[in-house]
């Protein structure tokens, strides 16, 4: 595996980052194993790289992977946390905090367990990085591996810079009375060029641009976009050779609102793309606002449809107060739709409880964990969970003799009714078990190869959605619960990664 001269390089370059000396090295001998490539070489590699390690011989699976599911001790760092990081993969297991400064890698170990890929989960950004092997990995036979720990440093380009088209789209149409040109350049000047070469508009970019035009496009023309003089002409659009005449148009004159206790999220679907401002307005003349790009591709000429869909929210309101809603969408043609007033109220106040952890490891194991982030105390009685079937299943099978209430930042687990409470021997004596009327969870259980998405919900006549769990959670190896970032809001997308095995049900991550 290794070339000609590969092994001398990286005992040099191992030597030269002080982490292992030659003598090391020299006393090491034939009977320890040792690091005999790595992939890319050290040096300038693409955002999208993967990151491979190859060993003499057969390494410890276990010390290659964590309870996570990823690796502690080979691992991808930027360049201005390689100390904190290298120290931090010399002992075992890390800290929440000290995982943080790796980079996030799916790990995946050979077959024959001498080498083992990292592919960070997404594109580096521009910048120095170190892959570091700890010092305390051993191979199969427990041997410990040669010198004292490696780093190999890496360094990202920054992307050469660019001008894009936002709306219209590259390779779109769009009427020839179009009043602005939307584009996005990190920095330099963008101008919109004609088919002559002439520039219509120009503007300083420092990310998104507003190119305003003070004459009409000419009908079946192509337009394009340079940056500082240079052409982009992959960037550009073709004037249709027909007008836009009419504001967008609000699909059934109304959104589709969906009302908590603090907020209010409204659904909406227009003709034409726009930019929307949502104004929430209470009765004493307070108001509160959103705004939103609705952006989609309807044909230029010709009958329009309601393709064009959004999801807005406004929070900060108070419950059980009564509100209006207003819209008003503004296009790049200087039309303006303006909605009439839709009255609506907030909700009581609902409880602040998040889904923090979720373990789908079979019948008998499976658990939610609930935590009450308050400030307020939570009946438990009143809450749900609502699968992809849309049914709501109690949280309990039967009511409880007296209510059942979770103080603030107490958890609770909520299973079905053939949950054995001695799997988790570790699981507080204080933390309330939820059993379900149904033998598993959501009836048919949590899938370990496919948790389906669901929701904690309020048992109202209308139920009103507390905190959620995705469809796009991470899969998780048998026995590790997936964790949600408790920092973040319950209301809030969360931020959903590999625990450690055996959960931590009843307890803080």
């Amino acid at each position: 595996m290794i070339r000609p001269g590969a092994g001398a390089a990286l005992a040099a370059l191992l030597v030269s980052c002080g982490k292992a000396s030659s003598a090391d090295l020299a006393d090491a001998g034939p009977q320890q194993p040792a690091i005999t490539d790595v992939e890319p070489q050290p040096g300038l590699v693409a955002a999208g790289a993967r990151f491979a390690v190859h060993f003499s011989d057969a390494m410890d699976e276990g010390q290659l992977l964590a309870a996570t599911g990823r690796s502690e001790t080979v691992a991808l760092v930027p360049e201005a946390d390689v100390e904190r990081a290298a120290a931090a993969i010399e002992h075992s297991p890390l800290s929440a905090h000290e995982r943080t400064l790796l980079v996030s890698a799916a790990a995946a170990i050979a077959s024959d367990r001498k080498s083992m890929v990292l592919t960070p989960d997404q594109p580096l950004s521009a910048g120095g990085y170190y892959l570091l092997v700890s010092p305390r990995l051993k191979d199969e036979l427990g041997r410990r591996l040669a010198g004292n720990g490696a780093r190999f440093g890496y360094q990202v380009p920054a992307p050469p810079r660019s001008a894009t088209l936002i709306s219209p789209p590259a390779g779109g149409e769009v009427p020839w009375n179009v009043a602005v040109v939307r584009a996005h350049a990190e920095a330099g000047r963008v101008a919109l060029v004609g088919p002559a070469g002439q520039e219509l508009a120009s503007a300083d970019a420092r990310g998104p641009v507003e190119l305003r035009l003070s004459v009409p496009l000419a009908g079946g023309a192509r337009y394009s976009l340079s940056l500082d003089g240079s052409p982009a002409p992959q960037q550009a659009f073709l004037a249709a050779a027909c007008a836009r005449s009419a504001a967008p148009a609000l699909q059934g004159g109304a959104a589709l609102l969906s009302v908590r206790d603090t907020g209010v999220t409204a659904q909406l679907v227009l003709d034409w793309p726009a930019r929307v401002e949502l104004s929430v307005e209470d009765g004493a003349g307070g108001s509160m606002t959103a705004i939103a790009d609705v952006s989609c591709a309807p044909p230029p000429c010709g009958p329009q449809s309601f393709v064009c869909p959004a999801s807005m929210r406004v929070e900060g309101l108070r419950p059980a107060t009564d509100y209006s809603l207003r819209i008003v969408a503004r296009d790049d043609f200087n039309f303006t739709l303006r909605t009439a007033p839709q009255p609506f109220s907030t909700v009581a106040a609902l409880p602040r409880v998040a889904i923090a952890e979720v373990m789908a490891s079979g019948v008998e194991g499976e658990y939610v964990e609930l935590l009450n982030l308050g400030p307020g105390v939570a009946d438990l009685a009143a809450l749900a969970l609502q699968g992809p079937d849309d049914v709501v299943r109690p949280l309990l099978g039967s009511p409880p003799p007296l209510p059942l209430m979770l103080a603030p930042g107490g958890r609770a687990l909520a299973v079905g009714a053939s949950f054995d409470a001695s799997l988790y021997p570790a699981l507080p004596l204080v933390t309330p078990v939820l059993r379900a009327s149904t033998q598993r969870l959501l009836g048919r259980g949590l899938s370990d190869d496919a948790t389906p998405p669901f929701r904690l919900v309020s048992r109202s006549q209308v139920p009103i959605v507390l905190a959620g769990f995705p469809a796009d959670a991470p899969h998780c190896p048998t026995g590790v619960s997936v964790q949600r970032d408790e920092a973040i809001p319950p209301d809030a997308p969360g931020s959903w990664s590999c625990g450690l095995k055996g959960g931590t049900p009843g307890r803080p991550p």
